[in-house]
């Protein structure tokens, strides 16, 4: 009953437009539709591995005979995902963002490919126990690899400005709602054989990243960010060149000649957004898979699961194009929003200690709040990454604010992904 719930995990951040009642906070820059599509699909690609594993829920099950992989998979996942955004957050600079995005990119699209050779092999003998310890390794390599492209683009949509931080999360919202539609087709056309799909979904998935490494490439030479792109790598490397542990923070250096600050004080000017999308995604962890995967439905049975990935991921999506219409979040009123998303935390409980039902209101109700916290956490989180990119700065401490929030958002989709845990535990039904 607990398979697939994870789906739209990483489907998670958001982006807006500029408050048009305040001031703006930084110099204004435009990118081009070629450079917005380019950033979607780049912003669609990075969610790719983890959506894969996790609509392959079904998949597992039916090959290993337990959804064991549901909970390893996450843990697994969250875990590499801090231990990466934190090398990206203290050595990335050292690295140009072609290295930091095409090679984790093009790694990515290999390793996806690992569970269609996993199976092979199982057909050809190998123990369920090695495949399953082969799969896990490349859940391993497909999260570190994602979380250095993500915290990479991040850190390139807040040096390339307006819009660059909306495609990303916009695809990230796109390719949640797409990978629902297409593990429900292929559930259809192909039912009563699980690996046929599963071939078909993983062999898609791995020439869709291969194809993102494209976008990239079309996006940087793009007459409207090549400029500044150009004088930020010129930058970093003669600041890398001199291979001391303080080069880096000398690109910090103001242009008036002032000391420069430290890389962590630096980063230090985005606390407020960085610590609310740490809030948004450690409360939307905690409840989405978290808490979900304990609610059942006797009418729905096993599209259930499905259902609430689709609410999930609807709200989402809806919840990161919704700001571009309707501005209402500042920076003085991003606690007060992120305080109220907090409050999914006992309502999930709730749904969890209510006597199960039998259809009807009782599977709406779980769906319907389903999509209101994706709704809330595509918003709020989308208002919080995108905020930092109003603060004004240079182009290498917007790319560094930028690689901090994606990390602070990491950081968060770990520790959600343990508090749901000890929820569950604590609070599970005896059922």
């Amino acid at each position: 009953a607990r398979a697939s719930l994870g789906l739209a995990v990483q489907s998670l951040g958001g982006s807006v437009m500029a408050d048009a009642s305040a001031p703006s906070m930084a110099e204004t820059t435009t990118i081009s539709n070629a450079v917005y599509w380019a950033m979607l699909s780049l912003g669609a690609a990075n969610l790719l591995p983890w959506l894969s594993f996790l609509t392959l829920a079904d998949y597992f099950l039916d090959i290993y005979g337990d959804n064991s992989m549901e909970f390893y998979f996450p843990a697994v996942s969250t875990t590499v995902l801090v231990g990466a955004a934190t090398l990206n957050l203290l050595y990335g600079q050292a690295l140009s963002f072609d290295v930091r995005v095409r090679v984790p990119t093009f790694v990515m699209a290999a390793s996806l490919l690992a569970v269609p050779l996993v199976d092979l092999a199982m057909r050809a003998g190998l123990a369920s126990r090695f495949g399953f310890a082969i799969t896990l390794v490349s859940v391993l390599v497909n999260a570190f690899c994602s979380a250095v492209a993500q915290s990479s683009l991040y850190g390139l949509a807040a040096l390339f400005g307006d819009g660059a931080t909306q495609a990303l999360q916009s695809g990230q919202g796109v390719m949640g709602v797409v990978s629902v539609l297409l593990r429900v087709v292929s559930n259809v056309v192909l039912a009563g054989r699980p690996s046929t799909s599963m071939f078909a979904f993983c062999s898609c998935g791995s020439a869709l990243l291969a194809g993102s490494v494209a976008a990239y490439a079309r996006a940087v030479c793009d007459d409207s960010v090549a400029a500044r792109l150009a004088a930020y790598e010129r930058r970093r490397l003669s600041a890398t060149a001199t291979a001391t542990a303080g080069a880096l923070d000398q690109m910090l250096l103001p242009a008036e000649g002032r000391p420069a600050p430290s890389r962590w004080l630096s980063a230090s000017e985005v606390w407020l957004e960085s610590l609310s999308a740490f809030l948004v995604f450690v409360t939307c962890l905690a409840c989405f898979p978290g808490l979900a995967t304990s609610l059942t439905s006797p009418t729905l049975g096993s599209w259930f699961p499905l259902l609430m990935v689709a609410a999930y991921n609807c709200g989402d999506l809806f919840g990161k194009t919704l700001p571009a219409r309707a501005r209402l979040v500042s920076r003085r009123s991003l606690p007060a929003w992120v305080s109220a998303h907090l409050l999914f935390v006992p309502l999930f409980l709730l749904l969890l200690r209510a006597p199960a039902g039998r259809g009807g209101a009782s599977d709406a109700l779980p769906l319907g709040c389903t999509f209101v916290l994706g709704v809330s956490t595509g918003y709020i989180g989308c208002m919080a990454l995108v905020l930092v990119g109003e603060h004004a700065g240079s182009a290498e401490e917007k790319e560094l604010w930028g690689t901090a929030s994606s990390f602070s958002l990491m950081l968060g989709l770990t520790a959600g992904s343990l508090l749901s845990f000890a929820l569950s535990a604590a609070f599970a039904s005896p059922s």
